[in-house]
C-alpha cells in the first residue's frame, strides 16, 4: 500500500511540475527581450507582441519582423514576414525556425532553436527581459 501511495504522489508531483513550467512560459509571450551572442558579444533586442516578433541589433536601426505561431505554451515557430524577405532574402535560407523555452526564471529564459533546413543545428540562448524605464513625474 505504501508503494502505491508513493508512486501516486510522485506522479502527481511530476504532473504539477509540468504545469508550473508551462505557466512560467506564458509570461514571455509578449514583451521586450535581449540576447547576447556569445561569440560576437553583440546584443539583439527582440520585441514580441501577439503574433509578431521584431528583432534589431543594438548598434543598428535595421529591423526584421517575423510571424510567430505558438505551438504550445513553451514552443513557437518563427517565419520572416514579406517585408523582411524583401529587405534580406538570405532569411529564406534558414527556413522555419522552432523555438522552445526550456528553462525559466523571473527575468529570463533559456531557449532552444531548431532550424527546418538544417536538422543538425541546435542552439541554446539565454534571453533576458528588458525592463521598461519608469518615467519620472514632477509633482
Amino acid at each position: 500500500m505504501k508503494i502505491k501511495t508513493a508512486i501516486l504522489s510522485m506522479g502527481l508531483f511530476l504532473l504539477l511540475s509540468g504545469f508550473n513550467k508551462q505557466n512560467d512560459c506564458l509570461k514571455f509571450r509578449n514583451g521586450t527581450f535581449k540576447i547576447i551572442d556569445p561569440a560576437t558579444k553583440k546584443v539583439c533586442i527582440i520585441t514580441r507582441k501577439d503574433d509578431i516578433q521584431t528583432e534589431r541589433m543594438e548598434d543598428s536601426n535595421e529591423t526584421y519582423d517575423f510571424k510567430i505561431t505558438w505551438v504550445d505554451d513553451c514552443t513557437y515557430t518563427v517565419k520572416p514576414t514579406a517585408t523582411t524577405i524583401e529587405r534580406n532574402r538570405d532569411v529564406l535560407k534558414v527556413g522555419l525556425m522552432t523555438v522552445t523555452i526550456v528553462k525559466t526564471t523571473d527575468s529570463s529564459y533559456t531557449q532552444k532553436i531548431e532550424v527546418e533546413k538544417n536538422p543538425d543545428f541546435k542552439r541554446f540562448d539565454n534571453v533576458y527581459v528588458v525592463k521598461k524605464k519608469e518615467k519620472k513625474t514632477m509633482d
